[in-house]
Formats: C-alpha cells, sequence, structure tokens
C-alpha cells in the first residue's frame, strides 16, 4: 500500500511542478535567446535608475546578473510578462505593489518601467533554445 501511495504522490508532485513551470513567463528559463528582453532589462536598468521595488534595488540586481531569490524572480517573470504583452500595465503595477508592497519609490520605478516599454514589443516569448525547427 505504501508503494502505491508514493507513486502517486510522485505523480502528483510531477503535475504541480509542470504547471508551475507552464505559468512562468516565455523567457524565464530560456533567456539567451529573448534578446528584446534582455535589452529591455538593460534599457531600464539605465534609465530607471535607481530601480527600487519595494526595498529591493533592482538597478544591482539586473546590472550583476546572478541568482537573488524569489523576490527577484518574482520581478523578473512579472516584467516579463509585462514586455511580452501576457499582462497589462495595470495588472502588473497591482502585482509589483501586492508582491513588494506600494509607496512613492516603487510607484516612480513602475511608471519608468512601463514608460520605456517597446511600442513594438513581441506577444511571444522568445525561441526555445536549441529547439529543432520542421518545415
Amino acid at each position: 500500500m505504501s508503494r502505491i501511495r508514493t507513486t502517486w504522490q510522485f505523480s502528483a508532485l510531477c503535475a504541480m511542478a509542470a504547471a508551475a513551470i507552464a505559468g512562468c513567463a516565455p523567457d524565464a528559463v530560456t533567456n539567451k535567446q529573448a534578446t528584446g528582453f534582455n535589452a529591455f532589462i538593460d534599457q531600464i536598468a539605465v534609465a530607471c535608475k535607481p530601480l527600487m521595488i519595494g526595498m529591493y534595488d533592482m538597478t544591482y540586481r539586473l546590472t550583476n546578473k546572478g541568482v537573488y531569490g524569489d523576490n527577484f524572480d518574482y520581478f523578473f517573470d512579472l516584467t516579463s510578462k509585462l514586455y511580452y504583452q501576457r499582462t497589462s500595465p495595470a495588472d502588473y503595477r497591482s502585482g509589483i505593489n501586492g508582491f513588494f508592497g506600494g509607496g512613492s519609490t516603487t510607484d516612480r520605478s513602475i511608471s519608468c518601467i512601463i514608460a520605456n516599454l517597446p511600442a513594438d514589443r513581441p506577444t511571444a516569448g522568445p525561441p526555445l533554445g536549441g529547439a529543432i525547427q520542421v518545415n
């Protein structure tokens, strides 16, 4: 009986992990091909400096690319969704304020990010790195 329960738990865990990955922004996992998004990130790191979101200096985190934990991951994922038009600017503002807490510096940074969005930004994510394309 415990083997059946263990198999069921493993299956449930795999299903939840797949659902979580599917919910990520298009380039949250494969960012090397996301040249437009990468350029946007570089642009806001300069144009919006200091890019303060809640109590976090995202300018530092964006310019010193590294692993910074869940707070940065959430910001990066939601900003990617904004860039690829998978969330509206109003929903972006609400999501950032809800996660990090609002305030005048956060509002200024969000307004700057939204103001720097390219008018012709794509509606789909970058191509998957290493994917085989069949004609």
